[in-house]
């Protein structure tokens, strides 16, 4: 494996990537950090190894491998990014993980926090969910195929062993490769497995995180596989009490012996995970068979065991070997059954045999010489005294009770005065003077119980398990204790219990809630909703703020609409007016007659509730036909006035539009009183072609307002003066040039018009 790993390093393979570095190898293939040259991207590199790369069932199971997890596609499952298939390699590259296995994480960290625990489980089971529901079992989960990243995301990897449902009525059986710590029963009896058998190893991984070890453990693969299809597991609480009932629960559920006791589906033991985040304190009393303590004659079996039965250990780890070794083919159901069985009956037998050899070997002692009893000269029998008193020890076994140190501890388990465990194994041959070293129960621990009051039920809970009791909460009607408070406890504070004693702690539910019709608020005084909201027993909160219909200190506002259900106690928000008006913005739009082009230049005047607020001068060959837009703001009604002045034409002077704003509502209501478009007309011109004075002279208009046209016309006459009379047309000019004649109009338009008629009066 080395030579090839040497040969390997710096290789391109599909002319794209490049071998870096080793980071892994499997019982097929070995695993390469590589980089993608055409993506830029570091990749994992899985070629097969040379001794199976001339092997066509490997290399079907190869290309079975890829096929499979290419279909998967989860955030919580090692991706597949291309496969290759060639006479010298057969490789899958795949996502890169920078990260560490799960089983090298809880070998530092050792007992795992439940809630990190629950977090990595979760996502666990969402990839199998994923993998399920698209027909493939995995098959070999466990600890050191889990990946975990820095921000703690989980990535179940090597799906090498699942085998592909593509019917639900056949399974097809690839390789079985992994730990035995963490096989199901069945699997481990060579039966047909399916998505249970993922379940029952994702049990085994919780149970690993929450008590920092592995519920079976031995020292050959055989005796692991037994313990899981005959023996029960210590419970985790018995090993880290810390652990929520409801969450041993779920993990001996999905460790339970018989496929249709556990949960049926990953969805199935997520839903149960949700719940218990939901309430930690949640039991679900499954009441399985997944954990029990190992009983004393378990042990005893494993004493009586010689070094005459390891050749027999070797036999069975070689036919362990054997049956997991055989190849499966995928296309040829009936070739497996005839297969499995004989190995299965081998196997059986085998056990049988051990079984026989086993009792033989106890029934040998039992006659040559009674527990107890003298089997030489100053010998003696080891018997079996777990879970005797002292009492009947002393009775029975009189020749060994004057031999025993007595070490105590105190223990839920056993009662007092009774043996919890003896150093040396029963049917062991000791002598009459042999020391035997024995732990016997105290009982359970007295503890006293600390005065729970005032604290919240979840410290309280925290509190009583961390002193070994259990808590069972009850909720109470109480006017004078906070909400989820703790009222007392039964037994009462400073009693002296039992570890393990149930605590029934009484928790307040606050006031008793009595229904409250609210109340009209609207229209009353600040003065009187408080009376009347006392009345009620009801909190008030008051907030002023400006309102254009209520006058100060009248509610105009409540946040709880009359005649709603509320309790007593319960707080309802009121806006009370502070005398302010509400200022509300809108624009006012006027539309500018389409035929008023030739009529010069206009002052347009704006006036709010009859006070000037703004004057603009618009040149009508210009604005004809367009729209003014004026921003309107204020509170109440206000009356918004348009008035225009012509430059050239008096006549046309005169109000063009008047409305009525109402900022009462914040949907503000623009109406129109008066809208007169008539005021521009065309000037009227008798000869438009010509320039002549008499045509084009304004001051025809202007007698009327000088009074003596007798005395006008000598003024006409002289030519000399007839330059005058001609200049309107030179005031035509700032008609047409609005900025020439602007800044007089915008600044001071009464004055200007009062010099425009003072030289006629002159």
């Amino acid at each position: 494996m080395e030579n090839m790993t040497d040969n390997m390093i710096g290789k391109r393979l599909d002319g794209r990537y490049e071998i870096l570095e080793v980071i892994g190898a499997g019982g097929m293939a070995d695993i390469y950090k590589a980089k993608d040259i055409t993506e830029d991207k570091v990749v994992a590199v899985k070629i097969l190894k040379n001794e199976f790369a001339g092997s066509e069932d490997f290399l079907r199971r190869f290309r079975n491998e890829s096929k499979a997890i290419a279909l998967l596609s989860h955030p919580n499952i090692v991706k597949i990014f291309d496969v290759g298939f060639n006479d010298d390699l057969q490789f899958i590259v795949m996502e890169y993980i920078d990260g560490i296995s799960l089983a090298e994480f809880i070998e530092t960290q050792g007992v795992l926090k439940w809630k990190d625990a629950i977090y990595f489980t979760v996502q666990i089971l969402r990839a199998l969910q994923h993998a399920h529901d698209r027909g493939i079992v995995h098959r070999d989960i466990k600890s050191q195929n889990v990946m975990l990243l820095s921000d703690g995301t989980i990535k179940v990897m090597d799906f090498g062993i699942a085998r592909f449902n593509r019917e639900s009525d056949k399974t097809l059986s690839e390789k079985t490769i992994g730990s035995v710590h963490y096989i199901s029963p069945e699997q481990a009896r060579g039966e047909m497995t399916d998505e249970r058998s993922d379940i029952y190893s994702v049990g085994i991984m919780l149970y690993e995180m929450l008590t920092g070890r592995k519920p079976f453990d031995g020292e050959t693969a055989v005796s692991i596989a037994i313990q899981h299809m005959q023996t029960q597991a210590k419970k985790p609480r018995d090993i880290n009490p810390s652990i929520p009932e409801g969450l041993e629960e779920i993990t001996l559920k999905a460790m339970e012996k018989d496929p249709a006791m556990r949960y049926q589906t990953a969805g199935e033991m997520m839903s149960d995970i949700e719940q218990f985040k939901k309430d930690p304190s949640i039991v679900f009393e499954y009441g399985g068979t997944a954990a029990a303590t190992v009983s004393g004659d378990t042990q005893t079996m494993e004493s009586a065991k010689t070094d005459d039965d390891d050749e027999l250990d070797d036999e069975l780890d070689n036919l362990y070997d054997d049956l997991y070794d055989e190849d499966d083919d995928e296309e040829e159901d009936e070739e497996i059954e005839e297969r499995r069985s004989p190995l299965l009956s081998i196997l059986l037998a085998l056990l049988s045999i051990f079984v026989i050899m086993t009792a033989w070997l106890i029934f040998s002692i039992v006659n040559n010489s009674l527990p107890g009893e003298t089997s030489g000269a100053g010998e003696l029998i080891m018997p079996n005294i777990i879970n005797m008193s002292l009492e009947e020890i002393q009775e029975k076994y009189p020749d060994i009770y004057d031999n025993l140190v007595i070490t105590r501890k105190n223990s839920t388990e056993y009662e007092a005065d009774h043996v919890m465990d003896q150093e040396i194994p029963a049917n062991r041959a000791i002598k009459s003077t042999t020391t035997i070293k024995i732990v016997v129960s105290d009982g359970p621990k007295q503890i006293e119980l600390e005065d729970l009051s005032n604290l919240t039920y979840e410290d309280a809970k925290y509190k009583l398990e961390k002193q070994e009791l259990k808590a069972k909460i009850i909720k109470v009607d109480d006017e004078e204790v906070q909400a989820n408070y703790v009222i007392r406890t039964e037994p009462p504070a400073h009693s002296m219990v039992k570890a393990g004693t149930e605590v029934k702690v009484y928790v307040s539910n606050g006031k008793s809630e009595f229904p409250v019709n609210v109340p009209k608020f609207v229209g009353l005084t600040r003065e009187e909703a408080e009376e009347l909201a006392a009345e009620k027993k009801l909190v008030l909160k008051i907030v002023e703020a400006p309102n254009n219909e209520y006058e100060e200190g009248i509610v105009f506002e409540q946040n709880i609409p009359e005649n709603s259900l509320i309790n007593e106690g319960d707080e309802v928000e009121l806006m009370v007016s502070n005398g302010e008006n509400v200022n509300y913005e809108e624009e006012l739009v006027i539309e500018l007659p389409a035929d008023a082009a030739d009529t010069g230049s206009f002052f347009f005047q704006y006036f709010k509730d009859g006070l000037q607020i703004n004057q603009e001068m618009r040149d009508m060959s210009v604005n004809a036909g367009k729209s003014i837009t004026i921003p309107v703001e204020g509170s109440g009604v206000v009356t918004y006035t348009i008035k225009i002045e012509n430059y050239d034409d008096e006549s046309l002077n005169g109000l063009f539009a008047e409305y009525r704003v109402d900022f009462t509502n914040e949907e503000v209501v623009i109406e129109q009183i008066a809208y007169n478009p008539g005021l521009f007309k065309e000037l009227k011109i008798e000869v438009p072609e010509t320039t002549e004075p008499p045509a084009t002279e304004p001051p025809a208009t202007e007698p009327p307002a000088t009074e003596p046209p007798a005395t006008e016309p000598p003024a006409t006459e002289p030519p000399a003066t007839e330059p005058p009379a001609t200049e309107p047309p030179a005031t035509e000019p700032p008609a047409t040039e609005p900025p020439a004649t602007e800044p007089p109009a915008t600044e001071v338009p009464a004055s200007d018009e009062a010099q425009a008629e003072a030289p006629p009066a002159e």
